[in-house]
């Protein structure tokens, strides 16, 4: 980095009919742009980008404001939003990693590479049993998905809208290209769905996976959430503490 801070959030500017999204990062705003005109091009309901620009120093994007409801969370809003997550996917790219830079060999690689920044920041911090997961997981079988899928990579209740025409997606600054599975992992955690169940909604949609790698993919998603909750400024003890039981938790 070039010695300037990195601000600790985005800024959101809401007008009647567009937000203008100020960026924490620069990599941020070029992987949402990338995402949204992958998903234009797909016809798949999500933000159309109006302008770009600089203010600041910072990155900006001219989003167009869409209006519905908040997924919420429980079955039926999971059901909705892998409902959309299953059409994102059929879109693929040149490689695996952020939108960025798709440039790892492998999904393995990519894993690999982000669960040794998990172990490293965990490590720092003291977590040490956490990191000896991340450092464990880091070294087993990795899924290796026959292509690179775009994944929205953050599926939080309040990134997907719910109206008339269908399921829209928002936020998706960190988008990358890899196996749908941790997609699914990610929205079962989020969205307070058991792994058992995930299992069923995905068979219901005849979404091929193995529980095994929805598992591990689980895994991936509460270090990587524990890591943020960590190196946060200011930390976030209530959501370490949280992350570090489900960690701990036998989900079934």
């Amino acid at each position: 980095m070039s010695g300037a801070a990195i601000p600790p959030t985005n800024r959101l500017l809401q007008l009647p009919g567009a937000v203008i999204k100020i960026y924490r990062e620069p990599w941020r705003a070029h992987t949402e742009k990338a995402a949204l005109q992958r998903l234009a091009e797909a016809r798949i309901p999500a933000p159309t980008v109006l302008g770009a620009g600089r203010i600041r120093g910072r990155r900006l994007l001219v989003l167009r404001r869409l209006h519905g409801s908040p997924a919420g969370v429980g079955e039926d809003a999971a059901r909705h939003v892998i409902t959309y997550l299953q059409a994102v996917h059929q879109i693929t790219g040149p490689g695996f990693g952020r939108l960025n830079d798709p440039s790892a060999a492998s999904w393995g690689e990519y894993l690999r590479a982000r669960l040794v920044s998990y172990h490293d920041a965990l490590a720092h911090h003291g977590l040490h049993d956490a990191a000896d997961a991340a450092e464990a997981l880091a070294h087993s079988p990795l899924p290796e998905p026959a292509a690179p899928h775009l994944l929205h990579n953050d599926p939080e209740p309040g990134n997907f809208l719910l109206r008339t025409t269908g399921t829209a997606g928002l936020d998706w600054e960190l988008a990358i290209y890899g196996d749908p599975g941790l997609d699914y992992a990610r929205t079962a955690h989020a969205l307070g769905i058991r792994p058992a169940n995930l299992s069923c909604i995905l068979a219901d949609h005849g979404i091929p996976h193995s529980e095994e790698n929805l598992a591990a993919y689980r895994s991936v998603h509460l270090l990587g959430r524990l890591m943020s909750a960590v190196t946060a400024t200011p930390p976030d003890p209530g959501a370490v503490q949280r992350h570090m039981r489900d960690l701990t938790t036998n989900a079934t």
